[in-house]
């Protein structure tokens, strides 16, 4: 699996407390079968600058892969929140706000309301070639009370980045039901993420959620959402169309269950 939002950078707003706890947070990932985790410390509404340096995000994940003893691929991206100056900073950055340096960036949106700015933001993003991952959208009463914004954007370029916690029901039966929605409804555009920030993660695991989306969706749609779509967006591909299934089985749906329920 590969979980394209993750707090993993110690020292950062919203990361871990240190290194020690960064490192434990990626050999639970890779227990559970995360093969690569792109990090996303958040960047400010209004920040001119990354909340670490480039640099010293990326040797923070070049120790932790030398240190986790396994192999799993840790790249960098940042969780940037909604403002109407991310074009600027798409022209000052380019991709390195993107993850994984490719062409999607990754945008948190206010909870309680959806700036109007918005598709112009999309579309200014969109000239300079940039996608948008809209971020926790089932976790935004303003989302989930107007869904055609939401479907216009998707039918657009943007896609969506949903909770593990969100599929599993940790957020609560409202928000699993709009996840599950978005899901069904846009299963080529949507990505699980586990937005772990910590001790947390057993909270938040995309095993869980893997399974979760299996029982509900199939294993072929499931494993849409946690490998394949995120896999296109690391690589900076178009997302594919709705009805393009799978091509490869990298884990066991049996082995992956029984490791969310245990």
């Amino acid at each position: 699996m590969i979980d394209l939002r993750c707090h993993v950078i110690s020292h950062a707003d919203c990361g871990p407390q240190n290194f020690t706890e960064s490192l434990e947070m990626c050999r639970l990932a890779y227990q559970e079968g995360v093969h690569t985790i792109v990090a996303t410390p958040r960047w400010e509404a209004g920040a001119t600058k990354p909340p670490l340096a480039f640099t010293d995000c990326q040797r923070n994940l070049e120790a932790l892969e030398r240190e986790t003893g396994v192999s799993l691929s840790l790249k960098l991206g940042f969780l940037m929140q909604f403002s109407p100056d991310l074009p600027k900073l798409a022209d000052t950055y380019g991709a390195k706000l993107a993850l994984a340096g490719g062409r999607y960036i990754l945008v948190s949106m206010p909870s309680l309301h959806t700036p109007h700015e918005a598709e112009m933001v999309w579309s200014e993003l969109a000239r300079r070639g940039f996608s948008v991952v809209v971020s926790r959208p089932e976790c935004s009463p303003a989302l989930r009370q107007n869904p055609s914004r939401l479907e216009r954007w998707v039918a657009g370029d943007v896609l969506l980045q949903i909770d593990a916690a969100s599929v599993t029901g940790a957020h609560g039966r409202e928000v699993q039901r709009f996840a599950a929605q978005c899901v069904r409804k846009y299963i080529s555009k949507v990505v699980i993420a586990s937005n772990a920030h910590g001790q947390d993660l057993p909270r938040k695991s995309l095993c869980q959620a893997y399974a979760v989306l299996i029982k509900a969706h199939g294993e072929n749609r499931a494993r849409m959402c946690v490998e394949e779509t995120p896999a296109m967006v690391i690589s900076g591909m178009p997302a594919y169309n709705q009805t393009k299934e799978p091509a490869r089985q990298f884990f066991s749906p049996r082995n992956l269950i029984q490791r969310a329920i245990r």
